[in-house]
């Protein structure tokens, strides 16, 4: 495990090449994860890294502004939005020319190539392991297809052909039957072409 530091969750963060501000969403030192949430503009998404990639690409922000502040407490609907206007158009795309272009993958596959590849596969899985734990206790939040349940650009690189992607359009039942949203993670094999395991990131890693 890398000697450096794990940022807080919920800490601020300023990337390094453009000064992008984000916060710390998940940090996890168990699963080398950490997840950033940033918005900009009219734009909100999630980056996910390893230690040392997030530690190459971010600092600690040193003044929280008051536009960030506003931005943090609504980011979570602003996210949710965003992402149901791009399912929306990515559910037009014909889910035949998905499956050629992942028949038509090279041997030597690229970030990005693996990156689908889990997509999918983290995506089709997802239901079964739920049900294997807790029943059906849980749904999706609207707009996430069986295919999309995972984010793409959102998968860290642990090993050569293994990723680790996070989905935050999971909703969980509590006991009080309330649905609260969680971050399910998973690990997939792109050389096997199979998930290695599915795990609900601890909220206090």
């Amino acid at each position: 495990m890398s000697s450096r530091k794990y940022p807080a969750k919920g800490a601020l963060v300023k990337r390094q090449a453009d000064g992008l501000v984000g916060q710390v969403y998940v940090s996890s030192p168990t699963t080398d994860l950490i997840a950033v949430r940033w918005e900009k503009e009219n734009e909100t998404g999630t980056l996910l890294y390893d230690i040392d990639q997030f530690a190459r690409e971010w600092e600690p922000a040193r003044k929280a502004s008051a536009k960030w502040k506003v931005a943090a407490a609504t980011i979570a609907a602003a996210a949710v939005c965003g992402m149901v206007l791009y399912l929306g158009l990515r559910a037009w795309e014909s889910h035949a020319s998905r499956v050629a272009a992942a028949a038509r993958q090279p041997a030597a596959s690229t970030p990005d190539d693996d990156g689908a590849l889990a997509e999918r596969a983290c995506s089709r899985g997802a239901d079964e392991y739920l049900r294997s734990i807790g029943g059906n206790g849980f749904r999706w939040a609207y707009g996430a297809t069986p295919d999309e349940r995972f984010n793409n650009p959102a998968a860290v690189h642990i090993a050569p052909g293994i990723t680790t992607s996070v989905s935050d359009k999971l909703l969980e039942e509590d006991s009080a039957g309330v649905f609260k949203r969680v971050e399910l993670i998973c690990s997939y094999d792109s050389n096997d072409d199979k998930v290695l395991r599915y795990w609900i990131a601890d909220s206090d890693e």
